[in-house]
């Protein structure tokens, strides 16, 4: 104990200076609000930056296969239509190619359906990286807090291990320190 005139003050005393300083937490819900309404926003909030690109590059690839592949099936579908309400169309010409009668119904149908299927396969794949947007942000969030000190450490090394008197055999010691 310190004598001061007028005060005492012991050593084990706490400051509780709460004016000026205030711990900011971090929310994982906030950050998953984020990502929710603008996809990539959470991961701002998280200051990941570098996950941005990664993010958009991959959206953007997703949105235009589902376009590419939504044009192509409105092309060939347009095309299979109107082989079935002209019944005098013997050759129809189709990207370039010209198609006899005997295989372009069910060439133009293969196609549709092909580019169909991709297209959706497209929208699906829109949803998924939408999802791992939001989910990522709220991992990353919950790990803002985590705490990884410098005494964390793995130690993998040969060692002999002797049973008894008469028998060591060779092994391996892991040593964990946290």
């Amino acid at each position: 104990m310190v004598f001061l005139p007028g005060k005492n003050i012991y050593a084990q005393e706490e400051n509780t200076i709460t004016d000026s300083v205030t711990v900011k937490k971090h929310s994982p819900i906030k950050a998953q609000l984020y990502s929710a309404i603008l996809p990539g926003l959470g991961q701002i909030y998280n200051r990941k930056y570098w996950k941005l690109p990664i993010i958009y590059g991959i959206g953007g690839a997703v949105v235009f296969s589902y376009f590419y592949n939504r044009d192509y099936y409105q092309e060939y579908w347009d095309a299979y239509v109107e082989l079935y309400s002209d019944p005098s169309i013997t050759e129809y010409e189709f990207r370039g190619r010209t198609y006899s009668y005997s295989n372009m119904a069910q060439d133009f149908r293969r196609g549709s359906e092909y580019h169909r299927k991709w297209k959706d396969y497209a929208l699906v794949g829109l949803a998924a990286v939408y999802l791992l947007n939001v989910i990522d942000a709220m991992i990353d969030a919950h790990f803002m807090e985590y705490d990884v000190s410098d005494d964390l450490s793995f130690k993998l090394s040969p060692s002999l291990i002797n049973h008894n008197i008469y028998a060591t055999t060779m092994g391996m010691k892991i040593s964990l320190k946290f």
